[in-house]
């Protein structure tokens, strides 16, 4: 199937190609539509080992790519962080989920990715979940959203109120948020526990109405529809209340993948879905804690497949998420791939993909790469072979390959942190579990990988010395 750029070159047959191609690119432009699921399990959907069904998903992982090896940042901040930007979230200040009080939230020097489409003629909106910017001023409508609605902070603050030490005298009740381009953004309900009862229908509900309105319009659009499904605290729409039969976190499986079917479902009545690039990916593994509050109190959930760890680790159980891309008659159908793919390279691949390379920053470090070709099956394998793993302001593990070398260890979000004297090192291919550490094996060793790891970590040591990291919350103005 050709590329869009393939395309724009046959109407530039016998006439001036940059004249030509810049108005083709205005008329041919794809939407995109960037779903993101909160602490989703790799193995939380049917195709990869889900119990509870997921049709709407599956279905939709036939229609495109789907990725057994898609690699996103260990916490909530950090995922969203990644996409906006491309560049590490360390780099940004983002490296963690910020506790209240603490500094946050994305420098407003940085060029969001929303803020690059939006500069390329985009409309764009963001529905749901921000959490890379807690203050006014660094919400959406302040990095490149024409118009925001849901929370500007974690999803777990919905349960702060329902705590009976809380005290509104010395903590801030959460609210849900409302903004637009150019103006302040604006505190609307409680988001409390009801709030978040209903909290992903009413995402479903607006992003529904956004596609609906913009299909009528010239203008391509960027939707970012930021879910808080399946993030603590686990409460369920009463129209998924006991359907699986199997306890609420089963519930909340139906719940989502309804929610997703009525957006894909909306893109094809409009008669927009040919033309709409649609991404679906998690943020980090799950967090199975106990559910606590009254509602299944005891109950877990939460798979990550044959992975070890989940939520705050370094395992790969935390690192991988259910991930897949669909753009009928570009990226060809029925595609499954397990080649390193990161969520730092959603800044550029995009970007590449609807002609607005050029506006990728030149000034700092993009730590994503393109995968364009890659997604267009333009070549088999992906431009990346390496993801490096920060927990907070540690390298907790580096993966190369098939080879993983992990630094620090930690089991789940609030286990004890180990810090290794030799880096262990796992085979992730013949070991998914990370059980069999190859470095102080006794029939041979593993301390070779070092050679490549080391390189990878000294390029980047240099590149954060010309480039200093931004510290959480500066008001950041460039590099001399």
């Amino acid at each position: 199937m050709p590329t869009l750029r393939r395309k724009l070159s046959t109407f530039a047959i016998g006439l001036s190609l940059a004249t030509v191609s810049s108005a083709m690119a205005q008329e041919v432009r794809p939407n995109i539509v960037y779903l993101l699921v909160d602490n989703w399990g790799w193995g939380d959907i049917g195709l990869q080992g889900s119990t509870v069904p997921t049709p709407e998903i599956d279905a939709f992982a036939a229609e495109g790519m789907r990725f057994l090896n898609f690699n996103i940042e260990n916490q909530c901040t950090p995922t969203r962080s990644a996409i906006h930007t491309g560049r590490l979230p360390i780099r940004s200040g983002t490296q963690k989920v910020a506790a209240p009080g603490e500094p946050d939230g994305l420098a407003p020097w940085e060029y969001t990715l929303a803020e690059l489409l939006s500069d390329e003629g985009y409309k764009t909106a963001l529905f749901g979940k921000w959490h890379i910017g807690s203050q006014v001023g660094r919400h959406p409508s302040d990095q490149g959203y024409d118009e925001w609605w849901g929370i500007n902070e974690g999803s777990n603050a919905a349960a702060y109120t329902a705590t009976p030490e809380f005290d509104a005298n010395v903590a801030a009740i959460p609210h849900f948020w409302e903004g637009r381009k150019g103006k302040p953004s604006y505190k609307t309900d409680h988001y409390d526990i009801a709030g978040k009862t209903t909290f992903d229908q009413k995402i479903t509900d607006r992003s529904i109405a956004y596609i609906e309105r913009q299909a009528e319009g010239d203008n391509p659009f960027f939707l970012y529809v930021g879910f808080t499904q399946f993030h603590p605290p686990w409460v369920i729409h009463p129209d998924f209340d006991g359907v699986s039969g199997a306890g609420t976190y089963s519930d909340i499986k139906h719940e989502v993948d309804y929610n997703i079917g009525r957006i894909l479902d909306t893109l094809d009545t409009t008669g927009i879905a040919e033309n709409t690039i649609v991404v679906l990916t998690g943020d980090n593994g799950p967090g199975t804690l106990p559910q606590g509050l009254g509602y299944a109190t005891g109950e877990v959930g939460g798979s990550t497949g044959p992975w070890r760890g989940g939520l705050s680790t370094g395992f790969e159980g935390g690192l991988r998420t259910p991930a897949m891309v669909r753009w009928p008659g570009n990226i060809p159908e029925e595609r499954v791939s397990n080649e390193i793919v990161s969520v730092l390279d959603i800044y550029p691949t995009l970007a590449t993909l609807v002609g607005a390379d050029a506006r990728i920053p030149k000034d700092r470090p993009i730590d994503g790469v393109d995968q364009s070709a890659f997604l267009l099956g333009e070549q088999e394998t992906s431009n990346r072979e390496h993801v490096v793993t920060f927990v907070g302001d540690d390298v907790f593990a580096v993966k190369w390959r098939d080879m993983k070398v992990h630094f620090f260890t930690a089991e789940s979000s609030f286990s004890e942190i180990k810090r290794h004297t030799f880096p262990q090192v796992f085979n992730v291919r013949e070991d998914p579990a990370e059980q069999f550490e190859l470095w102080g094996n006794e029939g041979f060793s593993h301390a070779w990988v070092m050679t490549p790891i080391t390189g990878i970590l000294s390029g980047l040591t240099s590149s954060m010395t010309t480039y200093p990291n931004i510290k959480p919350g500066e008001a950041f103005q460039g590099y001399n």
